[in-house]
């Protein structure tokens, strides 16, 4: 009798790869997942769905010798299930009516300020409902075709270079074909507290360094989609820059917006190691000098807009980064000042990707052990050029049906 196929956790990524898999193969499918389902995919708002402290995880990761919060999902469907929605580059054929483009009256007031100083309206994983694949996962689950294991995985067993079982809760769980998605930050760590070093695990990772600047609301006017608009910036060197805006602070804060800045193309790269029984998951944000001037090019012109009459009408005050600083303050730092303020500031945006991106070929086998396929955002090469959902899905799709073919 074949051994079941396990897949090491239930987000975007493995509720994909399941979803590919059901269809392909008739081996048993165990999905170990210790989140629970989501009860907000009708929630437009993703900062109340925030609030739901189940569906969230809260770990530390180091920025520049700075240990900041860093926020992941932590629910069947995993960032479907939780993110903001944004879907910033194309649209994947295949989630062809399963996302939308907001109407005007949709937009908030500081969303419309973004919107009128040159923004765009954004499209959403949103169509009257969350885009989120553990929805469509859970029918499976419902019917039997997959086995829901609510526990995480603590090792993958390796023998002689071949996967022979994973361990969850003491008990080990029999298999020649283990699925990594856990996603980028707890595949890799999987790995290293399962003995497997070197080969370039935990290298090469990156996220979006971002800044933020908060406002005091002049009116309550904050639209349908916490965030909905987006604007383009083009520094130079090549740099790609985003500003969001956010109609609310955070989850539990409805009188102050957001807008943040992001690099979306950085070139700086971080690691995740163990050391004795701790690991360690240093982003690399803003190594490169490329990417701290890029930085710095992209505040200055985020700050200019700021300024601009469109938010000067919806903000009665508005400041940078954690300590307040006033606008006119960073606009008046030379490049010296402004890069060690933005060292002080910078923070990760949740997208970290590209942990494992030189252990694998390109049908997400890892090199050097048998059974062994990886297929979350850990793999992509470098952190995307957009919002990452989209890229996740279509590479967990593509390998997800590469392996079922193979498993048929």
């Amino acid at each position: 009798m074949a051994l079941p196929v396990v897949i090491v956790g239930g987000g975007t990524a493995g509720s994909t790869v399941a979803l590919q898999l059901s269809t392909r193969t008739s081996r048993d499918i165990v999905l170990c997942e210790p989140g629970d389902m989501s009860r907000w995919d009708d929630e437009s708002r993703f900062f109340t769905v925030l609030r739901d402290d189940s569906l969230v995880h809260h770990e530390s990761v180091v920025v520049l010798g700075r240990d900041v919060e860093y926020t992941q999902a932590r629910a069947m469907g995993g960032g479907s299930a939780i993110n903001g929605m944004l879907l910033t580059g194309d649209e994947p054929q295949y989630v062809e009516g399963l996302t939308c483009v907001p109407e005007v009256e949709d937009v908030g007031d500081f969303s419309r300020a973004l919107l009128d100083s040159g923004g765009r309206i954004s499209r959403l994983w949103w169509n009257h409902g969350r885009w989120n694949p553990g929805r469509a996962l859970i029918h499976l689950v419902e019917e039997g075709r997959v086995s829901w294991r609510r526990s995480a995985v603590s090792r993958v067993v390796i023998v002689d270079g071949s996967v022979t079982g994973v361990e969850v809760d003491g008990e080990i769980i029999p298999t020649d074909c283990v699925v990594l998605t856990a996603g980028a930050i707890a595949s890799p760590r999987l790995l290293l507290n399962s003995g497997i070093v070197g080969a370039g695990v935990g290298e090469a990772v990156q996220d979006h360094p971002s800044i933020s600047f908060v406002a005091e609301r002049r009116a309550a006017n904050m639209g349908r989609f916490d965030a909905c608009v987006v604007r383009d910036l083009q520094g130079e060197d090549g740099a790609l820059g985003l500003m969001v805006a956010y109609e609310r602070l955070n989850r539990a804060t409805d009188s102050m917006a957001l807008v943040s800045v992001m690099l979306m193309n950085p070139e700086s790269r971080g690691t995740i190691s163990k050391t004795n029984n701790d690991i360690t998951v240093d982003l690399g944000l803003l190594a490169s000098e490329r990417d701290v001037s890029a930085m710095r090019q992209l505040v200055r012109t985020a700050v200019e807009i700021l300024g601009s009459v469109p938010f000067q009408q919806v903000a009665r005050h508005m400041v940078g980064g954690s300590h307040g600083t006033p606008l006119a303050d960073i606009l008046g730092f030379s490049d010296e000042e402004l890069n060690a303020w933005i060292r002080g500031e910078v923070a990760p945006v949740s997208h970290v990707s590209s942990s494992l991106s030189t252990c694998v070929d390109d049908r997400g086998c890892f090199h050097g052990l048998r059974g062994l396929v990886v297929a979350d955002a850990s793999i992509l090469p470098r952190v995307p050029y957009e919002t990452p959902a989209a890229a996740v899905t279509i590479e967990a799709r593509r390998i997800g049906q590469l392996l079922g073919e193979e498993l048929a």
